[in-house]
């Protein structure tokens, strides 16, 4: 079963470097040709009922431009065209259209209370930047909207609360710079700190969005977490991770933190640059375009692409974003695996068509990542004898491996194995546990 949905962002154009943004102004007062679009950050976590786009649209001086959807937009024009998603990305792929869609602009009129936690990097590596670190914070707490909560803890080896969660901005500031100058030492465990500060967060508190923002040179030597169980828990607790590197930084678990909670990942090589970010990131939270549609169901990779459309232009600005709805991440360790509800026809091993584009998900999977090696598995219910359910869950496990070998990947990548009911997930005894029961399981061998 697929419990797990993570989101990765691409701008069509990477090699232009886009300006932090510092301030808003209206779409009548914008130049049309400076403008240009960007998805900031998306949640992913209902899928497949719903994805939810946060986008912005910005000049070259990093002005985000407002008054372009409802409630904010009085003009009537529809300045969001299109979407459109590619599905898979080397086999079969194809490109849908989403026929409905909405959008909503958020602004400074919204009043929406934030639960933020800013963590700071306190090992040695990170002392001669602790000036910079410590006027960024302040700028950082005197952005704080009255009814934002925010908490401020650092770590190297060990973690440390500097500021519990508050709104009394005078308090933030009084009780960061009695502190900002302690607990500077060796070692580094950004991934323990990330986990700890999950706890800092109220979640009796359902509506508040919560924000992690984490500085970091991403050195880390000695967190006991893994990367995939921080991103679960994230998940778990709705938080979205924005991640700063700092300097020659060491990017990848920054990068996936941000990347995969509906974050943003930054890079930041000075004082100045380091303050235009945290001013970024608290503009983002209170201006955005929210949009939200049903996408299609593909267990693999989404590329979405948004259609901006201003009058009396032949042309469109264009945003593009990925997001994975698979079960194959960098970090996952061999052997895990997953599920899919493959049908075949009763008390035999001939797949149900409607079963093939199952299978063809599978394939672009591997055909994406051409390291990996998987053994497919098939399990039965407990309706039958033992033998005939062995023998059942084997050729249901080759057929589906003989399908996949059909589609071009490699026979040295496959192999099969029936388990007969011998593996239960639920309860034999009612219809729908001895539905879980009769399944198709896709284990990782090799990455």
């Amino acid at each position: 079963m697929q419990n797990e949905i993570y989101a990765t962002f691409t701008s069509l154009d990477s090699s232009k470097k886009m300006p932090y943004l510092s301030s808003t102004i209206p779409i009548d007062s914008a130049d049309p040709s400076k403008l240009a679009i960007d998805v900031f950050r998306a949640e992913t976590n209902k899928y497949p009922d719903t994805i939810r786009i946060y986008a912005r649209v910005f000049d070259s001086l990093g002005h985000f431009i407002t008054n372009i959807a409802n409630p904010y937009n009085v003009s009537g024009i529809n300045y969001f065209n299109k979407i459109d998603e590619k599905l898979g990305k080397v086999y079969k792929t194809r490109t849908e259209n989403i026929p409905q869609f909405t959008v909503r602009e958020f602004g400074k009129g919204d009043s929406i209370p934030y639960q933020v936690v800013l963590n700071l990097d306190y090992s040695g590596s990170m002392i001669n930047v602790k000036d910079a670190m410590a006027e960024a914070t302040n700028m950082f707490i005197n952005e704080k909207y009255p009814y934002d909560n925010l908490a401020i803890t650092t770590f190297n080896k060990f973690f440390d609360v500097k500021v519990r969660m508050t709104n009394n901005k005078e308090n933030l500031l009084k009780l960061f710079n009695a502190k900002k100058d302690s607990g500077f030492r060796a070692m580094s465990a950004v991934g323990d700190a990330v986990w700890n500060c999950f706890d800092m967060f109220n979640v009796a508190d359902t509506i508040a969005p919560r924000v992690l923002v984490v500085f970091s040179d991403g050195d880390d030597n000695y967190s006991k977490h893994k990367i995939g169980d921080i991103i679960k828990k994230a998940q778990d607790f709705d938080v979205h991770i924005f991640a700063i590197a700092f300097g020659y930084s060491k990017d990848e678990n920054l990068n996936y933190m941000a990347k995969y909670t509906g974050g943003k990942f930054y890079k930041a090589k000075s004082k100045e640059e380091l303050e235009a970010i945290f001013k970024e990131i608290y503009l983002s939270l209170r201006n955005y375009y929210l949009i939200k549609y049903k996408p299609p169901k593909f267990w693999g990779l989404h590329q979405a692409f948004i259609d901006f459309k201003l009058p009396n232009k032949d042309s469109s600005l264009v945003s593009k974003y990925d997001y994975d709805t698979g079960d194959l991440f960098p970090w996952d360790d061999i052997e895990k695996s997953f599920t899919r509800p493959i049908l075949f026809e009763f008390n035999k091993a001939d797949l149900m068509t409607e079963s093939e584009s199952i299978v063809d998900e599978i394939v672009d999977a591997m055909m994406s990542k051409p390291s990996i090696r998987i053994e497919v598995q098939g399990h039965t219910d407990n309706i039958g004898t033992a033998e005939f359910n062995q023998t059942l869950s084997e050729k249901r496990a080759e057929a589906v491996m003989t399908a996949i070998l059909k589609r071009g990947i490699e026979k040295e990548r496959l192999r099969s194995r029936g388990f007969g009911f011998s593996q239960p997930v639920a309860p034999n005894t009612t219809d729908e546990g001895r539905a879980k029961n009769r399944r198709t399981v896709f284990k990782v061998l090799m990455k």
